[in-house]
């Protein structure tokens, strides 16, 4: 079978009535990681996934006290909302559950009946009103909720309200955003519209007070994760497929459409014949969930390390009212492989919804796009040590309903989740069928078609414009990937990573002597480039003693235990409310860029060339330190010691 053919089949065997009913089932339950809402969402997808033919489903269960650790990661606390209101002059402000994302995540309870809170600004708490029993009110966009619900809390507040959404433009009426407290804290959060913001603030001042009330289920529910098997050719191989079952209701889109993705994949997949590497399904809670399976079924040796890793997170947005475009996320140049590209092929092939006026080309809204490592979901920490898998990641961005009461089921589009399930499920099907040379040909083609590509798209002129950056006042240099005087830099970078894509096709049945003759051909396009750049081959970074680093081995990245002093903390979160997915990226790929051999300079070269991204020097030092003070990173005393390198890096990926 070739490829356009396997992915017409898959496309056309997609049941997506029966993942739209999934979606709709999911997004009922309130799934915070360990409530009896995503347990009852577990149970569901658990027996749906049996369904579908997989073997050996398993709800796997993990504590939920706030104790026990896999690496850097904490068990969540057990945690189930009941009911809350917020009343204000004789009118319900907030009447959780009726309006989803109003109660903050781990809001401490409070009495039925409710107590008066007299409502105070955090101004003037920051004045020296003392909060004692009162609503605090963050009314400075400037200042991170956590902040405040840090300070509130400590002086005695009762419960701590914001907007979180208040620097949005294009939100919808009536929408909130996701609010978290630390668990275990004394206080009750409340998530506001703008309006309803207005209108407490103006309340305080006038001295009014308003009733407060907070019902939550005792403490039992653990962490589940679901497991289950479709079984292959016995060669030992496993394929890790994961969507994220976690977030409060309806979270539709992020990510109810992941896990039914993921149950129309195994309805599919397991229609077909029986090839390739086994595959486990996962759903768990985002990252601790992922964190806790890595560490005790993975590490304890119950269940295989995964070959290579398909992540889905947000599988159905609606392109034509959100505007987003499906992105196809490449691992972490570290951790390169032939998937990003196999997936992005299959994208092209998926039959068109709209064509152009002559019907030559397609011209779908939101078109697939593929883009590098950024980390924000599970595939981040399946790609990282000790797993060090190759991993492709399936979302949709922009998303102006993410994290907030509008994703609700009427934002996911049937035909947007079919196109999301095909280009996944046929990656997945393309390397289980990798007995059959036509499709492993196939595959070996969009790999160097895609390597091609990327080194050629390094030269000067194919720049797309820089992306924005917003810390170039800090006095430092810039590391600008998209300049020209860049460009060396960047063939060479690239042509590193592509030869070592290719490496990887021996999982999809590429024969050997087809791999050396992509590999020899990608290094005359590489040696074509290189001629065609635009400055000279740069000199070495001058890396002074001491600023060689090397990862510690702390387990896979945990972007919440990235910062240790109170300093960091706030240094990070400053930089996360200006800019939330580019300073999460950077973040991420400088602590990939540690591997024992590079300096500070040449780390920060790596990561602003791998995310494809500027970094100052400045912003790449306070993370480096960042790092250290947490202990993610060491310097390696003696740079020129190879063999203590070497050493260190082990731990980092082992054989």
């Amino acid at each position: 079978m070739r490829l356009p053919q396997l992915v017409a089949a898959v496309h056309d065997g997609i049941d997506v009535d029966a993942a739209m009913v999934d979606v709709a089932e999911v997004a009922r339950h309130d799934r915070y990681q360990a409530s009896a809402g995503i347990h009852a969402a577990a149970g569901y997808v658990a027996q749906r996934a049996a369904d579908a033919g997989l073997r050996d489903v398993t709800v796997h269960t993990f504590p939920a006290d706030g104790a026990r650790r896999w690496w850097t990661y904490q068990a969540p606390m057990s945690w189930t909302p009941v009911r809350a209101s917020l009343r204000h002059g004789g009118e319900t402000l907030i009447d959780y559950p009726a309006q989803p994302y109003t109660l903050a995540a781990y809001s401490a309870p409070i009495p039925a009946g409710g107590v008066a809170a007299p409502l105070l600004r955090w101004s003037a708490m920051c004045a020296g009103t003392d909060p004692t029993g009162a609503l605090v009110l963050l009314d400075d966009v400037r200042v991170p909720f956590p902040e405040c619900a840090r300070r509130a809390a400590a002086g005695g507040a009762v419960a701590v309200a914001a907007d979180p959404l208040s620097a949005r433009t294009d939100r919808l009426a009536d929408q909130v955003g996701r609010l978290e407290l630390l668990p275990g804290t004394a206080l009750a959060g409340f998530s506001l519209t703008a309006a309803q913001l207005a209108r407490l603030s103006a309340a305080a001042d006038r001295g009014e007070a308003v009733t407060v009330e907070v019902a939550v289920a005792g403490s039992t529910a653990t962490m589940p994760v679901v497991t289950g098997v479709l079984p292959g050719d016995g060669s030992g191989d496993e394929f890790l497929l994961s969507a994220h079952l976690c977030h409060p209701r309806p979270s539709a889109n992020d990510n109810a459409s992941g896990v039914a993705a993921l149950l129309a994949t195994a309805r599919l997949l397991g229609a077909r014949p029986v090839g390739g590497p086994d595959l486990r399904f996962l759903w768990a809670p985002e990252f601790v969930g992922v964190a806790a399976y890595l560490h005790d079924l993975v590490g304890g040796g119950a269940v295989a390390r995964p070959s290579l890793a398909v992540n889905v997170d947000m599988a159905g947005q609606d392109p034509y009212r959100c505007g987003s475009s499906l992105v196809i996320e490449r691992g972490p140049d570290d951790v390169p492989s032939f998937l990003p590209a196999l997936a992005g092929r299959c994208a092209e092939l998926v039959p068109a919804r709209a064509r152009s006026y002559s019907g030559a080309v397609p011209c779908d809204p939101g078109q697939a796009v593929t883009a590098p490592f950024s980390g924000g979901s599970d595939h981040a920490l399946v790609s990282d040590a000790p797993t060090g898998c190759p991993t492709v990641s399936f979302g949709h961005w922009p998303d102006r309903t993410n994290h907030t009461s509008a994703d609700t089921l009427d934002m996911v589009d049937p035909a947007e989740l079919r196109r999301t399930v095909t280009v996944a499920a046929s990656t997945v099907a393309a390397v289980r069928g990798r007995a059959d040379p036509a499709l492993a040909a196939d595959v070996a083609d969009a790999c160097a078609g895609w390597a091609a590509g990327h080194i050629l798209a390094a030269l000067p002129g194919r720049q797309r414009p820089p992306a924005p950056y917003p810390y170039r006042d800090d006095g430092s240099p810039v590391l600008d990937p998209a300049g020209d005087a860049a460009s060396v830099r960047r063939v060479a970078h690239r042509s590193e990573i592509v030869g070592r894509c290719v490496s990887t096709l021996t999982y999809a049945g590429v024969p050997a002597g087809e791999i050396v003759r992509t590999a020899r051909w990608l290094a005359d396009v590489s040696a074509t480039a290189a001629d065609r750049a635009l400055c000279a081959e740069p000199s070495a970074d001058d890396e002074a003693a001491g600023t060689v680093l090397a990862r510690a081995a702390l387990g896979p990245v945990n972007p919440r235990a990235l910062a240790a002093t109170d300093a960091d903390r706030a240094w990070l979160a400053e930089r996360l409310a200006e800019d939330r997915g580019g300073s999460h990226a950077r973040v991420l790929t400088l602590l990939r860029a540690v591997d024992g051999r590079r300096g500070r300079r040449s780390a920060a070269w790596w990561a602003a060339l791998a995310g494809e991204l500027p970094i100052s020097v400045a912003f790449a030092d306070r993370v480096f330190d960042m790092l250290h003070r947490a202990g993610w990173v060491v310097p390696v005393p003696d740079p020129e010691d190879l063999d203590a390198a070497e050493e260190i890096d082990a731990t980092r990926h082992p054989a």
